[in-house]
């Protein structure tokens, strides 16, 4: 019996729509090859996620998996290869936050990005960043059977910080899909401003996210065009990025060209990048990207940082890459590529059935 873990805390934003657009063609992959699997899903990703709900009579609900990280990896440590047992469990895949070890059934592990290892104090100091990273990624890393990352650069990252020969025999890259199905739902009538505007996606995490210089480079916009140019921010904050976001929504409240409009549906969502003049989305240390996806899926513009490599290897020609340090120039480079076709991409992007088809080959191997 395989389990396939599902589970992230918070909004259903970066790994919730992995579990979103990916389980579904997975699952159908599995049945069709005579795999025998189950869903471990924390409560949060059920609740979130219409894809588990759906796939509701292959999902087992468990509470530990939304533990704190620490409550977590006890739980791991210590009842894990229990429960397992006790539910015929021989493999397990971590779609997600992988826990893997040496006592475990064999294991496969999901890395979507090797953030705390390039930002070593992305979750908050020095300290937590190292414990998160020990928890989630060397130990998966030393013991899964196999690796699996979602874009080339975050396979390159990971070779970079552990550049050791077992990991390279047992790490497979498989592109995330970048076929958004956002672009099939039908128009809807939105709040949208006349003005040209830029549309943040995503985790409301302002260090993360790089949405001071998003603010600013609107400003810049303004400025350097002579139009109303807007920001509209759409997504939410989670556990780890609450107090953060917060003080930057508080300090963003007074500017009338920013607005946030929070948790969006996906009907709302679509439209917003339909009527968006560009997607501004200034992470530098993603592993893939879903705002990027999904712009390059709708064909607009989409604006980021010039260190974001997973965001070059997806947008290709769509992409406007910017030096967030130079907002100037950038805001003179914008103007000028928003002044040209979108290049049409989609015959190039990765989609979710190829990557349910290599995920399947990788799981029947285990």
């Amino acid at each position: 019996m395989i389990a396939l873990i599902a589970h992230y805390l918070g909004p259903r934003l970066g790994i919730g729509q992995y579990f979103q657009r990916l389980l579904p063609p997975l699952t159908a992959q599995l049945s069709n090859n005579e795999v025998e699997f189950k869903i471990l899903a924390s409560p949060n990703a059920l609740e979130k996620t219409p894809a588990l709900q759906e796939l509701k009579d292959k999902v087992r609900v468990v509470p530990s998996l939304d533990y704190s990280p620490s409550k977590r990896f006890l739980w791991c440590v210590t009842r894990f290869k229990d429960y397992c047992d006790r539910e015929g469990i021989d493999t397990v895949v971590w779609l997600s936050n992988p826990i893997i070890l040496p006592w475990h059934p064999p294991s496969l592990a999901v890395i979507h990005d090797v953030e705390e290892l390039k930002d070593k104090e992305k979750y908050g100091s020095r300290l937590r960043t190292s414990l998160r990273s020990l928890v989630y990624l060397n130990t998966s890393i030393n013991c899964a059977q196999k690796l699996i990352t979602v874009s080339e650069t975050t396979k390159k990252d990971l070779l970079h910080f552990r550049p050791y020969a077992r990991i390279r025999q047992k790490l497979k890259t498989i592109s995330n899909g970048a076929d958004s199905p956002l672009k099939e739902l039908p128009p809807v009538k939105i709040d949208a401003p006349n003005n040209p505007f830029l549309l943040f996606v995503g985790r409301i995490d302002p260090q993360a996210k790089g949405l001071p210089q998003a603010v600013e480079l609107a400003s810049k916009l303004r400025f350097r065009s002579n139009r109303d140019w807007e920001l509209h921010l759409v997504g939410s904050t989670n556990t780890t990025t609450e107090e953060e976001g917060t003080a930057f929504l508080e300090s963003i409240e007074e500017l009338s060209w920013v607005t946030y409009h929070g948790y969006v549906e996906d009907e709302i969502l679509a439209q917003w990048y339909r009527q968006a003049t560009a997607i501004i989305f200034l992470s530098k240390h993603e592993g893939f990207g879903f705002p990027i996806a999904e712009a390059a899926s709708m064909r607009r513009w989409v604006i980021i940082d010039k260190d974001n490599q997973a965001g070059i290897e997806l947008g290709k020609e769509a992409v406007i890459a910017i030096d967030t340090k130079k907002l100037n120039t950038a805001a003179d480079k914008i103007l000028s590529q928003l002044e040209k076709e979108v290049p049409d991409n989609s015959a190039e992007l990765p989609t979710w059935q190829e990557a349910a088809i290599a995920y399947t080959e990788e799981i029947k191997s285990l």
